[in-house]
């Protein structure tokens, strides 16, 4: 069963800025707390191979998942998907539009195989609840990277 969870924000600089940070997997330790680490196989760009390592939980902590680049569309789109073989199925959807020469709306999409969960904690979470923490994450995460854009870019 797969886990859909869409968040928005503004955030005050360029579109520019704000793809080149967002947009890159590498940055994600800075935003979204669970990663340890993320590592390209290269520039990125449309084919690139994503290393990510992720803190799940205590029986889970260093949670591996392979994913490639499957769009790539400077300063508008970068989506990244698990590959077919891929124990647990993930999308990461990471869209900007400028509104401003200084104001950038970030869209961040995720889908991901509930099985993830249940592999993190060993049982299974009813779907309600697994998304509405899927949803108070992501609120979150935008949050810390439109901090971090907003100050460091």
């Amino acid at each position: 069963m797969k886990i859909k969870t869409t968040g928005v924000i503004l955030v005050n600089r360029n579109v520019e800025k704000v793809f080149d940070f967002f947009s890159n997997p590498s940055n994600d330790k800075l935003w979204r707390t669970e990663i340890n680490k993320s590592i390209l196989d290269g520039q990125l760009q449309l084919g690139v191979s994503i290393s990510e390592y992720s803190y799940l939980s205590k029986k889970v902590p260093n949670n591996l998942i392979e994913l490639k680049c499957i769009e790539f569309n400077k300063n508008k789109i970068a989506i990244f998907e698990t590959l077919n073989n891929a124990q647990f199925y993930l999308k990461s959807v990471r869209q900007v539009r400028a509104i401003s020469n200084k104001t950038t709306e970030i869209i961040y999409m995720l889908t991901f195989d509930s099985n993830l969960v249940k592999h993190a904690f060993g049982f299974t979470i009813p779907k309600f609840i697994i998304s509405y923490k899927a949803k108070s994450d992501i609120k979150k995460y935008l949050q810390l990277l439109k901090t971090k854009i907003e100050n460091d870019c």
